[in-house]
């Protein structure tokens, strides 16, 4: 384990910088620039002045001297400045860590505490009404974009109803932490990403259940006189969870790329939040920022399962 630990650790290093080269390539290729505000604004700067602003901000070298000056300064620590208000990027995105993290936690858990119950109760109930609903919301959630429901349920319960706020995490009129207010923010979000999550982890889960609870030792178990909840719950139940570890490592790009559609339809400020205005205002530091803390969350998660996995299955050995 110890070995292969260390490989797949050395092999996120050339993941990672390639990812970042071609987010570095890929931004660079955009029409406009930093500098393309200053000649559109209602006072436009002088081609002199504006190339000057570009030697300062090193605009002016080719695409991919400043793309090798950025990974050096980044493997350092030195993510660089922001160009719309000079403040230090990490700083920034450290500042939304904290927003984006606390939106994907709590839809997690949501998602964990509504979903494996209702696959575990359709899978034992197949065929019923209940096992017919949850088949079909799993099915719904699959298609539904997370846009589109945030949209949907802004206009139902903000718009139409006035039930809960559309937008951000505290009121305008909050003062310090109002736990209530924080709440109602949060649950139209919450929902939003937790409906469209519910899909993938019923499917799976049912089916993972569905399989367990056809193999020979459950019927066997069952022969033994043991009761139902013992069978279901001490030997179906725990076999039938082994497979949503690997889930979890496919589970995290997902959730973290909807967490940041969720944020910008209810304008959180959150990572994924400032990364949509960087790309607006071809903040390119704030871009590459975004991006590489993005990715390093993704391997890691990808790298936390197939390690969860290989504790929780002694069979698996990884040489």
């Amino acid at each position: 384990m110890t070995s292969y630990l260390i490989r797949r650790i050395i092999g996120l290093v050339p993941l990672l910088i390639g990812i970042s080269l071609v987010s570095f390539g890929m931004m660079f290729m955009a029409p406009g620039g930093p500098t393309s505000i200053f000649l559109a604004s209602a006072h436009p700067m002088s081609p002199v002045e504006v190339a000057q602003i570009r030697h300062n901000l090193g605009l002016d070298k080719p695409w991919y001297v400043q793309y090798f000056l950025w990974l050096g300064n980044m493997l350092h620590g030195d993510f660089g400045y922001s160009f719309t208000d000079g403040r230090p990027v990490l700083t920034k995105i450290l500042e939304k860590v904290p927003v984006t993290a606390l939106l994907i936690g709590v839809s997690f858990v949501c998602t964990i505490l509504i979903a494996i119950p209702t696959a575990v109760y359709s899978a034992v109930h197949k065929n019923s009404l209940f096992d017919y609903i949850a088949t079909a919301i799993a099915f719904i959630g699959y298609g539904a974009p997370t846009f589109w429901l945030g949209i949907e349920l802004i206009q139902l319960f903000s718009v139409k109803w006035h039930l809960l706020p559309d937008s951000g995490l505290t009121s305008i009129d909050a003062t310090g932490l109002d736990v209530v207010d924080r709440v109602r923010h949060l649950v139209l979000p919450v929902a939003t990403l937790t409906f469209v999550s519910l899909a993938s982890w019923i499917r799976f889960q049912r089916s993972s259940m569905l399989e367990v609870l056809g193999e020979d030792y459950i019927r066997t178990a069952a022969a033994k006189g043991l009761s139902r909840n013992v069978v279901i719950f001490k030997h179906a139940f725990r076999n039938a969870l082994l497979p949503l570890i690997t889930l979890l490592g496919l589970y995290l790009p997902a959730l973290l790329t909807g967490a940041y559609f969720v944020e910008i339809v209810f304008t959180i400020p959150g990572m994924g939040y400032l990364g949509l205005n960087a790309i607006f205002e071809r903040d390119y530091p704030t871009v590459m920022g975004t991006t590489i803390i993005s990715a390093v969350l993704v391997v890691i998660g990808n790298l936390l399962a197939d390690v969860g996995y290989a504790a929780a299955d002694p069979r698996i050995r990884y040489d």
